[in-house]
């Protein structure tokens, strides 16, 4: 059977870091790999081309991916430009953390490089553990180019990622969609009087939604978000603007603006002012037409206890595990439990795939007797993003064991 590889270029226009004789260099990159089904073993393939150069004989790309355990090795090749211009590479790639890499190209000739070319070929090669299910971005952030070391101009390409296994349930390329990114754990509420502002404190998550279209992020995409503050607490959005108060209870809508990146972030906080032990807010993200959305939810909690039913509350008389909400879901869902009245029971609530391999353990510890709820992002326990499909979560006690089942939707 024949597979369809797909090609596609993407124009970048420079930011600038500074001004010399390769300022204006546009850098494009054209992906070669297969667009879905990419998985452990396989490689996400990228050429590096070049225009407006002028006497380039030094060349630096910088690289960083997502999920920064995807990539193991990186491997690189000179471009067809480069090799005939006897340019040399002194070493393979090097992974300088998770999820960034660098290399370096160079000639030592009287002339350099003028006009356009290609300047490298790059193999990322996936990891252990890799299924096609996984998406993976790619992206070139930096290229650094000129006629030495000191005279190198910087250049930031925009729209430079390469996506892969971005892909539908049939294994085709997906045309358009919306993908949310939330926090994976849950957050302490901040001290009273700071939830109002941008402080880095303990509160403070970011919510990221992107639209998928024409193989990228768009750039310059409003999203309107739709925050409902489930309560007790006070959740505050941090825009631009300045803080919008959402009372319990209440919804209020946002709107903001894709960046560079494809990236449309929405910066939330909360305070306890009831003494709650935990606050959640629900999001749904929608690019301009309101025809592609994205749901999730966040929690805060109070560092003293994970308990939901105040102490001095009637306490469940039966183990119980609550249907998850929301459910189908796309960012996240909470999982929650009663603990009957008596002494703390060690409790473990499992996840697993309709094949009965475990996929997460979201919660493993004593729990006292009430209500406990845990958010699952929706990641399997190497911190991959878990396969659509249906899922069994398992509630265990030492003397006894629930089930229900939940549908996770990409």
């Amino acid at each position: 059977m024949s597979r369809l590889y797909l090609a596609f270029l993407v124009c970048s226009l420079p930011q600038l870091l500074a001004a010399g004789p390769n300022a204006e260099v546009e850098i494009d990159v054209v992906a070669s790999s297969a667009p879905c089904g990419l998985s452990t073993g396989n490689s996400v393939e990228i050429d590096v081309m070049a225009r407006k150069m002028n006497d380039v004989r030094q060349i630096k790309f910088e690289f960083s991916w997502t999920p920064s355990m995807a990539i193991d090795s990186i491997s690189g090749s000179l471009g067809t430009t480069t090799e005939a211009e006897a340019f040399i590479a002194p070493g393979p790639p090097q992974i300088i953390e998770d999820g960034q890499a660098e290399w370096g190209v160079a000639v030592f000739g009287d002339e350099g490089l003028i006009g356009e070319g290609h300047l490298a070929h790059l193999s990322f090669s996936l990891a252990a553990g890799l299924n096609p299910a996984m998406p993976i971005e790619v992206r070139l952030d930096i290229v650094s180019l000129g006629p030495s070391y000191a005279e190198r101009d910087t250049i930031r390409p925009i729209q430079s990622a390469t996506l892969a296994n971005y892909c539908d349930e049939q294994n085709q390329a997906l045309e358009r969609g919306v993908f949310l990114h939330l926090d994976k754990e849950t957050k302490l509420f901040s001290p009273m009087g700071n939830a109002s502002l941008v402080d880095e404190s303990s509160g403070e998550t970011s919510a990221e939604a992107r639209l998928y279209e024409s193989g990228q992020f768009a750039i310059g995409e409003t999203f309107t978000w739709d925050i409902d503050n489930l309560g007790p607490g006070v959740v505050y959005a941090l825009l631009d603007e300045g803080a919008v108060r959402i009372e319990a209870g209440a919804r209020q809508q946002v709107s903001t603006t894709s960046d560079e990146r494809g990236n449309s972030h929405l910066l939330l906080d909360s305070e306890s002012v009831t003494d709650a032990a935990q606050t959640t807010a629900m999001l749904k993200a929608c690019e301009r037409t309101q025809s592609l959305c994205a749901e999730g939810q966040v929690t805060w909690r109070s560092p003293n206890t994970a308990v939901l039913t105040p102490l001095d509350a009637s306490r469940p008389q039966d183990l119980r595990l609550i249907p998850n909400y929301p459910n189908p879901f796309n960012a996240g869902t909470m999982l929650s439990f009663t603990i009957p009245s008596g002494i703390p029971h060690f409790a473990q609530l499992d996840i697993f795939n309709i094949a009965g391999q475990k996929v997460a353990t979201p919660f493993a510890e004593k729990a006292s007797p009430g209500h406990h709820s845990v958010q699952w992002d929706g990641r399997s326990s190497t911190g991959l993003p878990a396969a659509s499909g249906l899922y069994i979560y398992r509630l265990r006690t030492d003397s006894a064991e629930r089930r229900r089942t939940m549908l996770l939707l990409r």
